[in-house]
């Protein structure tokens, strides 16, 4: 389990940000994309036009990246 943001620049991780949440991105195709696109993570150099895609499981963004807070 990933225990820190994958947002750019975010440094929140479970141990140091007590009270906050961590939320999986969503499997969901049409809600995945929402979030990838929001997230605006760099792409990688190795494959510049291809948008970042993290794998199904494993990365989260705390709740300092919502609206309401969750």
């Amino acid at each position: 389990m990933v225990d820190s943001c994958c947002a750019p620049g975010c440094i929140n991780n479970r141990r140091k940000s007590v009270g906050k949440s961590f939320y999986r991105i969503p499997k969901d195709p049409d809600r995945r994309n929402k979030w990838l696109s929001a997230i605006k993570r760099a792409r990688s150099k190795q494959s510049p036009s291809k948008r970042w895609d993290p794998p199904a499981n494993g990365f989260r963004l705390c709740s300092d990246h919502f609206i309401s807070g969750s």
